[in-house]
């Protein structure tokens, strides 16, 4: 029996929301079922995940600056509360059942800020670097154009088995402040936070690149990423 997998939705505008099937395809090719989950379910959150295995927090809109304690700057993109909202509960909720989590850029974010970690709203304005990178990258989807280090000894390191690896960008704001539960598995050259784990937890992994993308396009590290996710959330089905 296949693992289902909770996908949040990437939000398209106030009536309606929407995922790239490049998550949907990467959790199916590596065993698993997906399962979007959308906007307005706060209230059902527990009710949700005890159908799930695990919980994949996909990318979209910047996190709500409020919530880490901010006022908006002037390079803040568009925000969306009612997802912040909706993925707040859900992460609590899957925190709780102690089930595996997988956050892809904004995932990244939102699981740093749920945790009281703060976010650079601009990486261009607010992280300063002599050795800044593109990280919104104008190359296609799938084309990796940085590269990121690789902390050892941690659930990354483990499941890649490399310390250096290849990534595409899509993103303007960063973890900033790192959330007392987290710890730091890699970085790009800049000094920007590009993966967090948190060791408390099962599987608890998330990443600033898009995976999705590379995975379907055949890089081998992306794929062992989902293969991985997947894995644990069979291994939590069989345990619940």
């Amino acid at each position: 029996m296949k693992p289902i997998i909770g996908i949040t939705a990437f939000v398209e505008d106030d009536l309606s929301s929407r995922l790239n099937a490049a998550y949907s395809k990467s959790i199916i090719d590596a065993g698993g079922i997906p399962l979007i989950i959308p906007i307005g379910v706060e209230e059902e959150a527990a009710q949700i995940l005890a159908l799930t295995d695990g919980l994949l927090l996909s990318g979209g809109h910047d996190v709500h600056p409020f919530l880490f304690g901010a006022e908006p700057s002037l390079k803040l993109g568009k925000i969306h509360p009612a997802r912040d909202t909706v993925e707040l509960a859900i992460i609590e909720a899957a925190f709780q059942r102690k089930m595996p989590i997988f956050g892809i850029c904004r995932g990244i974010q939102i699981l740093n800020v749920a945790l009281g970690g703060t976010l650079y709203q601009d990486i261009d304005s607010d992280h300063f670097s002599t050795k800044l990178l593109q990280h919104m990258q104008q190359s296609g989807r799938a084309v990796a154009t940085h590269t990121v280090q690789i902390i050892a000894d941690n659930l990354l390191a483990t499941i890649v088995e490399q310390e250096k690896i290849a990534v595409n960008s899509f993103h303007h704001q960063a973890v900033n402040v790192l959330a007392e539960k987290l710890k730091v598995a890699a970085k790009s050259n800049d000094g920007i936070i590009e993966a967090v784990v948190h060791e408390e937890m099962p599987f608890c992994l998330a990443v600033q690149w898009h995976p999705e993308e590379l995975a379907i396009a055949g890089d081998e590290s992306a794929q062992m990423l989902f293969s991985a996710f997947v894995e644990a959330s069979l291994k939590f089905k069989k345990e619940a």
